[in-house]
């Protein structure tokens, strides 16, 4: 089988879609599957056909930016009254897989009608919760709108895909029909080994001392993913408790980069800890390795997740997770056995964050549990579940229905 894996978001972008991109088509590689994926172009960067597997394909498509994510390239809408582009024209495939509904996901649709096969789509990011984007239009309006769209689109689908249960029950909230609807987690690869200097290194790059906790966020810098809530946090933390010591102060180490970074800086300088705030930017897998590796806390307070990719991969090392409930995030976690989930208010986050840093059993404790967690999916799960679902759709005679327990 060969799969059209349509997407906005892939190299050099890392974000929990192109992770599950990648991750999807690598392991449909070792089960002897083929996959196309089609993505925009992004300026100044070109494709290694040596980071894949030669069963997997990589097409670009013109692109442009836009003022809701300007370092992520938007593909060109299709002109379906013109020949369908290069990138994919002459290209066959059996099934069509878009990661998004918007933009690329128009041409998986486009591509699924003129070649005749199923159109397969993932819902992985909570758009509603986008608005603010569209500032010339109420958020009230620009909502309605949205889900009347995504409604639309996600029922023109053969089957629609979601990482968490949470996510279900909001795309049926839409209006999506429950027959189409399947829970499939993108899969977590197993962590890396890293050696004991490069976690060194780490401190030495962002001048945080050795005995300095490290409070980890990992994600794109933008209003969705609730900075403002963490910053005042690690404020409170650091004014309600300050370490007895200066070399022992926690530190707060942000990678990802977004064009929210200003404000984070202003909030951080009106509350005072920003000498004690670290700006990573732009990591890519093997510079975030070690970095995971040398955090003491992860720390994540979105409640607009679909599943919180980020954090899995944090698990992977090792590592204590405090976040806020809500999203799909707090379905891949056990608060009190391999993390800490609190109300979605700064206080209790915070107090969180205080307790584990205070009692390192505890912190321990968590850690080794998270390296066993019977929660986080697999990679394979993950590629096992949706061939069985592409098969599936392509002989819509014989109806199956993909259960979320086949993901682990």
């Amino acid at each position: 089988m060969r799969v059209a894996l349509f997407t906005e978001s892939f190299d050099p972008v890392i974000n929990g879609v192109s992770t599950s991109v990648k991750t999807l088509a690598c392991e449909m590689a070792k089960a002897g599957h083929g996959s196309l994926i089609v993505a925009p172009e992004y300026p100044g960067y070109a494709d290694d056909p040596r980071d894949l597997p030669d069963a997997v394909t990589v097409r670009r498509l013109p692109s442009w930016r836009l003022w809701v994510n300007p370092e992520n390239p938007f593909a060109y809408p299709p002109m379906r009254l013109l020949p369908m582009p290069e990138a994919y024209r002459h290209e066959a495939f059996d099934v069509v897989h878009s990661q998004q509904p918007f933009g690329i996901g128009l041409h998986a649709q486009d591509a699924a009608r003129r070649k005749n096969v199923p159109l397969v789509s993932t819902f992985h990011t909570l758009y509603t919760e986008y608005a603010h984007y569209v500032p010339v239009m109420p958020r009230r309006i620009t909502r309605r709108i949205v889900a009347a769209y995504l409604s639309g689109y996600y029922n023109a689908c053969a089957a629609v895909v979601t990482p968490s249960v949470v996510m279900r029950d909001l795309l049926l909230s839409l209006g999506v029909r429950e027959s189409l609807v399947h829970v499939v987690p993108t899969g977590i690869p197993a962590a890396p080994v890293v050696l004991s200097a490069a976690r060194e290194r780490v401190r030495e790059t962002y001048r945080i001392p050795p005995l300095a906790p490290i409070l980890l966020f990992v994600g794109r810098l933008a209003p969705e993913k609730n900075l403002p809530a963490l910053f005042e946090a690690f404020a409170h933390l650091s004014h309600a408790h300050p370490a007895t010591a200066p070399q022992s102060h926690p530190f707060l180490l942000i990678v990802g980069s977004g064009a929210f970074r200003a404000r984070c800086e202003q909030i951080a300088h009106e509350r005072g800890v920003e000498m004690y705030l670290r700006f990573a930017g732009f990591l890519n897998r093997q510079q975030l390795a070690p970095v995971y590796a040398a955090s003491t806390l992860f720390v994540f307070a979105s409640v607009t997740e679909t599943q919180g990719v980020v954090i899995g991969e944090a698990q992977s090392f090792g590592l204590p997770c405090v976040l806020m409930r809500g999203g799909g995030a707090s379905e891949f976690v056990r608060s009190g056995e391999d993390s800490v989930v609190t109300a979605p208010e700064v206080a209790p986050f915070a107090a969180a964050i205080r307790a584990l840093l205070d009692d390192e059993p505890e912190r321990k404790r968590l850690g080794r549990n998270t390296l066993t967690s019977p929660l986080r999916p697999t990679p394979d799960g993950m590629a096992q579940t949706l061939l069985a679902l592409y098969a599936n759709v392509a002989k819509p005679a014989n109806p199956l229905r993909i259960e979320r327990t086949d993901t682990r």
